[in-house]
């Protein structure tokens, strides 16, 4: 029988005692306890995945709803509709793809990506802010991020569909 003599110290006076060696996992142990504690892959269609980013765009946070992430879903969409509505409330400017402007190009596809808020703003008579207002830019910068926190939010989801993301 192997072992190891460790010394083990108390307050009284050093004790000896033999101690047995824990024996080597083999490589194929190893990789039965990596399968059993890996989750198991999603088997997902490219149909399901594409609507399943599709619901994550328009409603933000459905995406992770659908997944069974009931806390993750909630949290996601009131910080994203928070930011959305914050920078609504600092009168933030819609960007247009008329202006010839690669970045008010990119800026409207970047506030276009938050998904029904956008669109539900402009239904209800929101043409965009005013310029002149102290904190227009903020609610213009608050619009934008609102949106790209939505594609993280949808990539996050493809992942967790995916298998690649626990």
């Amino acid at each position: 029988m192997r072992g190891v003599l460790r010394i083990v110290c108390s307050e009284a006076a050093p004790i000896l005692c033999f101690q047995p060696m824990a024996r080597k996992i083999t490589e194929q142990e190893e990789s039965a306890v990596k399968e059993a504690v890996r989750p198991a892959r999603a088997q997902t269609s490219s149909g399901n995945l594409f609507g399943l980013c599709l619901a994550a765009w328009v409603i933000p946070g459905f995406g992770h709803f659908l997944l069974g992430r009931k806390g993750r879903a909630v949290a996601l969409f009131l910080a994203i509709v928070g930011m959305f509505v914050l920078g609504l409330t600092m009168q933030g400017q819609f960007f247009s793809t008329g202006s010839g402007s690669y970045l008010h190009t990119l800026g409207y596809f970047a506030e276009l990506s938050c998904g029904m808020p956008m669109p539900v703003a402009s239904f209800f008579g929101y043409a965009g802010g005013n310029t002149y207002f102290v904190s227009s830019d903020y609610g213009t910068a608050f619009l934008i991020a609102a949106g790209m926190l939505n594609v993280l939010t949808i990539l996050d989801a493809y992942d967790i569909a995916m298998g690649r993301k626990s």
